[in-house]
């Protein structure tokens, strides 16, 4: 509707015409809050309603107008979970009641003083009730793609959901299985390293860095062998990178595809001696013992561990039953998630690169960040591919003015979704994206 009639700049002279627009947007709102869960009395109700409040309307967008709210309430009546765009505030913020005495806050603001024409929703957070926590597609590393409100329907405790980290494009037009860019640390598991230099999120420590901070080895009869990579789909070739399959490369079970294999290299697949904890848990070591070597690509199994290395490295003196160790250290804390690029850091402004045209342009927008006094605060700005939304620039206004410190950017465009409350709020595309990876907020026990 806003394309059409755009009400921020409505003229004196047609003060009628922006009143009874204003009238509509209202009671389009009205509708959205009672239509929760409605029924199909309420749905008819709905129709009978608007059509009554339209009727003898004499602005020559009225068609446009019936349309729209005819397609919120279709939708409404229609669609679960129920997709919903929150109205945008005239000023200031206004709350949206969906989450009132929860101690999680939904709600819309204007972005008009920054340039930013699209709707804008805050999610808020503070003390112990919540964290946060990445969530995976499918629950597997490279597990394909899965909306951001299912990953979050089927995470115990969660309650909110908004698209997470960048993932890889390996082919003209068609997503690869849902290789993560960044780094994941989930539970104080590290599940995958960053392909690339990619910034991180420490989401309980409430900082961000230039990359992950991680060491893993193995310990073969005193010889030091460093990991190159955990779970890495590799080689991969996207966005004119082109990494080998080389070096030291473990795998656990929560990798979802098979191991990769090339000429001259083994597959050494071990079991976990004795273990509680998964093997790559940061700041432990786990003891395993070799069962098999292999040359074909194989899935890993629970328990096991499988590293693919040279066929002339230091594991090719290991035997079947010979047992090594696996340290894993990290500082990055139990749950960190990749994006690009920081915005903001501990109060400090990080100048984003001119030549970076991605955040150059207005897209829709991610952003994940905390207040000097600890409040976790999620963005999300609504917009289409390179035409709408916001850049880097009102991004950092956006979140300076809402008092937060530290922020990093998710993954946007068409990947932009919240999911609060069992509803949509908002997602870039015609449907929910599916993606590889989540942020959720989940309802501490």
């Amino acid at each position: 509707m806003r394309g059409f009639l755009n009400w921020d700049q409505c003229p004196s002279t047609r003060e009628s015409v922006c009143d009874k627009f204003a009238r509509l947007l209202s009671y389009r709102d009205d509708v959205t809050r009672r239509l929760k869960h409605p029924s199909s009395k309420e749905c008819a109700k709905s129709v009978s309603d608007w059509r009554r409040k339209l009727r003898g309307s004499d602005f020559h967008s009225g068609i446009v107008a019936v349309t729209s709210l005819a397609m919120i309430i279709v939708a409404l009546c229609t669609l679960v979970p129920v997709a919903v765009d929150v109205a945008r505030a005239s000023a200031g913020s206004t709350a949206s009641g969906l989450t009132s005495g929860s101690g999680l806050d939904l709600h819309s603001i204007s972005g008009d003083r920054y340039g930013v024409r699209t709707s804008i929703h805050v999610l808020t957070f503070s003390g112990p009730q919540y964290s946060l926590e990445v969530g995976l597609a499918n629950h597997g590393v490279d597990g394909g793609l899965e909306t951001p409100s299912t990953m979050c329907r089927s995470t115990p405790g969660c309650v909110a959901a908004v698209n997470g980290d960048f993932f890889d494009v390996t082919r003209q037009g068609r997503f690869d299985p849902g290789d993560e860019v960044g780094g994941v640390i989930q539970n104080c598991v590290l599940l995958h390293t960053p392909e690339i230099a990619h910034q991180q999120a420490n989401l309980e420590g409430q900082s961000v860095n230039e990359g992950l901070n991680w060491s893993s080895s193995i310990d073969v009869n005193g010889v030091n062998v460093p990991i190159t990579a955990v779970n890495q789909e590799l080689p991969m070739r996207y966005l004119n990178v082109n990494l080998p399959l080389a070096g030291t490369l473990l795998f656990t079970s929560p990798f979802a595809l098979r191991t990769p294999t090339a000429a001259g290299r083994l597959t050494y697949e071990f079991i976990e001696v004795n273990g509680t904890a998964s093997p790559t848990t940061i700041n432990t070591t786990a003891e395993l013992e070799l069962v098999a070597t292999t040359t074909t690509p194989v899935r890993v199994t629970s328990g096991h561990v499988d590293v693919s290395a040279p066929a002339g490295s230091t594991l090719a003196t290991l035997q079947v039953g010979d047992t090594v160790t696996l340290t894993t250290t990290s500082t990055a804390g139990c749950n960190n998630i990749g994006g690009h690029p920081i915005l903001l850091n501990d109060g400090v402004v990080v100048p984003i690169d001119p030549s970076d045209t991605y955040m150059a342009k207005r897209y829709a927008r991610t952003v994940i960040g905390w207040t000097g006094s600890g409040t976790t605060v999620i963005i999300m700005v609504a917009g289409r591919d390179a035409q709408s939304g916001a850049t880097g620039y009102q991004l950092v206004r956006l979140l300076r003015s809402l008092k937060v410190v530290t922020a990093l950017n998710l993954d946007g465009g068409n990947s932009t979704a919240l999911y609060a409350a069992g509803r949509i709020y908002f997602h870039a595309g015609r449907v929910e994206r599916p993606v590889s990876t989540g942020l959720l907020v989940v309802r501490n026990p």
